[in-house]
């Protein structure tokens, strides 16, 4: 019998009319047509109260708004998703994420800790679920005793390590500044730069730690502008209006109001969903 792709796995439960309501939803989504992709898989989760791949989507869509009645929604799509299957690591791991999310809202101490069981679930049944992983970690390595713990938090580390080493060294940077370390974070981005001096995301992190601490600033700059030539290696990595937000960061330290509007409105250009960079440019009219 042959193989079935991923697609067609997913669209086993659904009749053929929703078949294609749920490939032309995938299509909005996958284009960042996020109010018609709400549309359109909330018309295909009615249809198919059982289909756990349509909430899941929802899930997906309603967390790209990033405000709280969203997360809230989110995190209920992406708990019908993993009711439905909870044998699915991907599911248990958006919906664990989604449950520390709410949890970091409301200080909710069982949210905190159901999700961090979600996770727990996810990379059992997947030692390979990343971002069930990177959740982890950075529950364990900012939880307070005693339901932190450092040496979980390097466990899940070493583990994203093997899969992703890219992923792992900016989770160990963005700690460091998290924990105000700034120059172990300078110094990792450093030690990636000597070796590769056109290393995208070291270049960015190195601006990010500077633009977040006040050090280092014109270096840090710098090194945003040698970022924003570059092309963003992968999918994950910082955009270029990321880049260009952090460039207004350090032109507004360094006291140069109309420099860091100008980064501002170019990262609004690039991306016109920048809440941040178009809360910026509001400020500094």
């Amino acid at each position: 019998m042959p193989r079935l792709s991923l697609v067609a796995l997913l669209l086993l439960p659904l009749t053929t009319v929703c078949a294609g309501e749920f490939e032309a939803a995938v299509e909005h989504f996958k284009a960042r047509r996020y109010p018609e992709a709400h549309a359109a898989f909330s018309a295909v989760a009615a249809a198919e109260p059982k289909n756990a791949a349509v909430r899941h989507y929802l899930g997906r869509v309603c967390a790209r708004r990033n405000d709280a009645a969203a997360l809230e929604e989110a995190a209920k799509w992406f708990g019908e998703a993993a009711e439905l299957e909870p044998a699915n690591a991907t599911y248990l791991a958006a919906y664990g994420g989604a449950l520390l999310n709410a949890a970091n809202r409301s200080r909710s101490l069982s949210s905190a800790n159901k999700g961090r069981d979600m996770l727990e679930k996810a990379v059992a049944l997947d030692p390979a679920q990343l971002d069930a992983r990177e959740a982890l970690f950075r529950f364990y390595h900012h939880a307070p005793w005693p339901i932190g713990s450092g040496a979980k938090a390097r466990a899940h580390l070493a583990e994203l390590r093997k899969h992703d080493p890219e992923r792992a060294t900016v989770l160990s940077i963005i700690s460091r500044v998290d924990d105000k370390d700034y120059a172990g974070a300078f110094k990792v981005c450093d030690e990636l730069i000597a070796a590769q001096p056109d290393h995208y995301t070291a270049l960015y992190q190195y601006g990010r730690t500077a633009s977040i601490s006040g050090q280092n600033l014109e270096r840090g700059l710098a090194r945003l502008r040698q970022c924003v030539a570059l092309t963003p290696p992968s999918p994950a990595s910082p955009p270029h209006s990321a880049v260009w937000h952090r460039i207004g960061n350090i032109e507004e330290k360094l006291q140069r109001p109309a420099e860091a509007r100008t980064a501002y409105e170019t990262a609004l250009r690039l991306d016109p969903g920048n809440r941040q960079a178009k809360d910026a440019v509001a400020r500094l009219k």
